[in-house]
């Protein structure tokens, strides 16, 4: 009866975990398929020397910032941030494996021509007539997409590397660097004359 009684606790506790695990995946994440909060869609065509971007619908995106993440030089990736006309001024940060080699000077070329969707070409070679060149938006502030668990964790490592803004322990210099114990004569008297008051 307790083997019971406990496995079905146990059970019970598993679905609860699971549910809540659940929960804590942003349900507002916008995936760019046209589903999301922003109702526009997004696809990316990847070829050995340029990269497309089709943005739905033609004349929604007002704004590409691009950035590539060589932090792992066998894995890098592109860094998007797009801009669309439902709120211009905030950026949306995704991230997109590369297969191609795309060096460092890339340039944007937007099709003029294109009528269903905003083209936009990422290559280093110009692209010849009727695309135009593209003014990419300045390179993205993170690495992460805005609602990311990533980016959580990048802000909070930053912040337990800023120093605390205490004074520094009379042992350590402006640089940080520990003074040996014998090196300071006067450190070493206070601190023997502290052990003997004990």
């Amino acid at each position: 009866m307790k083997n019971r009684i406990f496995s079905a606790l146990l059970f019970f506790l598993s679905c609860s975990l699971i549910a809540y695990a659940g929960n804590l995946t942003p349900r507002d994440f916008d995936r760019l398929d046209g589903q999301g909060a922003s109702g526009r869609k997004v696809e990316l065509i990847e070829s050995d020397r340029q990269l497309e971007i089709r943005a739905y619908p033609v004349g929604s995106l007002k704004g590409l910032a691009l950035k590539v993440d060589r932090r792992k030089p066998d894995k890098p990736v592109l860094v998007l941030g797009y801009r669309f006309d439902t709120d211009p001024t905030k950026q949306l940060v995704r991230r997109a494996l590369l297969g191609m080699e795309l060096k460092e000077g890339f340039r944007a070329f937007k099709d003029p021509l294109s009528t269903d969707y905003d083209r936009i070409v990422v290559s280093n070679q110009g692209l010849a007539s009727p695309l135009a060149l593209f003014k990419l938006d300045p390179e993205p502030e993170t690495l992460y997409p805005n609602d990311s668990s990533a980016l959580a964790q990048t802000q909070a490592d930053a912040a337990r590397r800023e120093p605390a803004g205490e004074e520094l322990a009379p042992e350590l210099d402006e640089n940080g660097t520990i003074t040996p114990f014998f090196a300071n004569e006067k450190l070493f008297l206070k601190q023997e004359r502290d052990l003997l008051r004990r």
